[in-house]
């Protein structure tokens, strides 16, 4: 399966459980984002608060997404304060990504972070090919190719329509930027078409959100457009 994922970051306090479980019934392919931070209280509704991560039990696919300090300290292989507040939900979640775009050592951030709890996969974001580029050199010496993986996200969350530029990577890849219920067909299309290597996913957060909240009538539009696509390209679903 070429296409790995199709994620949805940012489920808030008004997502519905039991619509999350039944999407996924639907769509295996779907993976939910969990966005977190040490003050994530000051962030918005993006950010869930950790005390309602417990609920999340029984979804097949989720990503722990982490911002700010909480994301420098996991990137130093600090995953007892990122338990901490998770409230011990670690073992929940199947991916996670460090939201470090401003750090100029990624690669060592992947390599320290990739002792968390339950042998996970590691993400780190990054916004340009040229960190990519460092990334992967890194990542062919270290070997461990299926615990890493890398976010290309010109944007940074901010869900700005940005061009996506292919990087011929071996290892799993992927692409986010402005990505929304309107332009998914065509950003998918060209994926399938200009990846050549590798697997792939597609991210989006801004995209999927009606007055900044989670919109799960958009995660099904956007879910339901892209069968077509996943079937004629060779996914099975």
């Amino acid at each position: 399966m070429r296409l790995k994922h199709i994620t949805f970051t940012g489920i808030d306090a008004h997502t519905d459980i039991l619509e999350l479980q039944a999407i996924q019934q639907q769509y295996p392919i779907a993976e939910f984002g969990v966005l977190t931070s040490y003050h994530w209280y000051e962030n918005g509704n993006r950010y869930l608060d950790p005390r309602l991560i417990r609920s999340l039990r029984g979804i097949d696919h989720l990503s722990l997404h982490i911002c700010g300090q909480a994301a420098s300290d996991a990137a130093l292989g600090q995953w007892d304060e990122i338990n901490y507040l998770t409230y011990n939900g670690l073992s929940f979640f199947n991916r996670f990504q460090l939201n470090i775009s401003n750090r100029n050592d990624k690669p060592y951030c992947a390599y320290r972070a990739l002792p968390i709890y339950g042998g996970g996969e590691v993400i780190i974001q990054t916004r340009n090919a040229d960190y990519a580029d460092l990334f992967h050199r890194t990542e062919k010496m270290w070997g461990n190719l299926g615990q890493f993986s890398m976010l290309l996200d010109a944007s940074g969350g901010k869900g700005v329509d940005c061009p996506i530029n292919i990087y011929p990577y071996s290892g799993k890849i992927g692409y986010a930027g402005g990505i929304n219920p309107d332009n998914v067909a065509d950003k998918l299309t060209f994926l399938f078409e200009h990846v050549n290597k590798g697997e792939f996913w597609i991210d989006m957060e801004s995209g999927v959100r009606t007055d900044d909240w989670f919109d799960l009538g958009k995660v099904e539009q956007v879910l339901e457009t892209c069968q077509p696509i996943i079937r004629k390209y060779g996914n099975n679903v």
